[in-house]
């Protein structure tokens, strides 16, 4: 592949080459990475040029690792894996509690769970920031599994039971939210199947939220078909607002439904079937170990859970 002066291999290359493999897109690994695609193809490029081998090759479905490529996977993986654990034992010899921890979050938990617990961390450990970004679960998980962020706070952890540590921080219900003025506003409890008559707003895929739903309705032996979906958004916001402009009924977290609620924007009905299954809200962490600062976090979080019950008990 060439004689040009073979650039050094660097961690943030690696942690770009896993995210392509696991995401088989240059696109979705640079918004998943927020940065440019054009910082992938680099990325990606000075690893071929450093091993002299081609890394991925194109498919109709975006982009599959070669031989070569699967092989830097698992020794990829590794070296993250015994960088991390060398950065944990060496944080634990420093005596003073400092630092900056990052967590990707969900819209529920982001906006109702995290601030509360951060404040409360902070009283304890006034050294250590924080460095919260935005995403849905399965985007705050997938950033987590790369390394891009020391813990993910989300509203699911379906497909990832086995890959990551969990703590339930939070506890809410599931509820139907309708315009003031729609017939099902009078209501106070409604069965999901009723649901399905009337055109729904939905959020994406990656959405915790929607994986609850489609949870809910699979436990409920309602396919996911059945829902007459007028409109995808992409935040609970803005699900909340299409609702009140009359566009369709969603299903959305008490928490969130309550502010809106309060504002005269929307109404509240009991779904039977959620309110039989209340939706945890987790604090992941990978399994490897963690520096001392994340550490502190972590065990906090497990007492947290059982100190501030006021945290599931807001949705009640």
């Amino acid at each position: 592949m060439g004689h040009k002066r073979v650039e050094a291999i660097r961690f943030d290359y690696l942690k770009t080459f896993l995210t392509v493999a696991r995401t088989h897109s240059f696109s979705l690994a640079a918004k998943e990475l927020k940065t440019s695609q054009g910082t992938v193809s680099h990325h990606i490029a000075a690893l071929e040029q450093f091993f002299d081998a081609e890394l991925f090759k194109r498919t109709q479905n975006g982009v599959d690792l070669t031989e070569s490529g699967a092989t830097l996977k698992q020794t990829a993986e590794k070296i993250l894996q015994e960088a991390q654990e060398a950065k944990a034992k060496i944080s634990t010899a420093k005596p003073n509690l400092s630092g900056t921890i990052s967590i990707a979050a969900s819209t529920v938990p982001e906006e109702h769970i995290i601030p509360s617990l951060i404040a409360e961390f902070q009283k304890r450990y006034t050294g250590v920031k924080f460095k919260i970004k935005t995403e849905d679960s399965l985007t705050s998980l997938g950033s987590l599994q790369v390394g891009n962020v020391d813990f993910a706070a989300v509203g699911t952890i379906q497909g990832f039971e086995e890959t990551f540590d969990f703590l339930q921080v939070g506890q809410e219900e599931l509820v139907l939210i309708v315009p003031c003025n729609h017939p099902l506003a009078k209501q106070e409890t409604i069965k999901l199947a009723e649901i399905t008559k009337f055109p729904f707003v939905k959020r994406e895929e990656t959405s915790g939220t929607q994986k609850e739903i489609e949870h809910l309705l699979e436990n409920s032996k309602i396919p996911l078909g059945r829902l007459k979906v007028a409109l995808e958004l992409g935040s609970t916001e803005s699900v909340m607002t299409a609702v009140s402009e009359g566009r369709g009924l969603s299903i959305i977290s008490s928490i969130a439904a309550k502010k809106a609620e309060a504002a005269g924007l929307v109404k509240i009905i009991k779904i039977v079937e959620a309110a039989q299954n209340p939706r945890k809200l987790y604090v992941a962490k990978s399994k490897r170990p963690l520096l001392k600062v994340s550490e502190a976090f972590w065990a906090f979080c497990r007492e947290y859970k059982f100190k501030n019950q006021f945290v599931a008990c807001i949705s009640d």
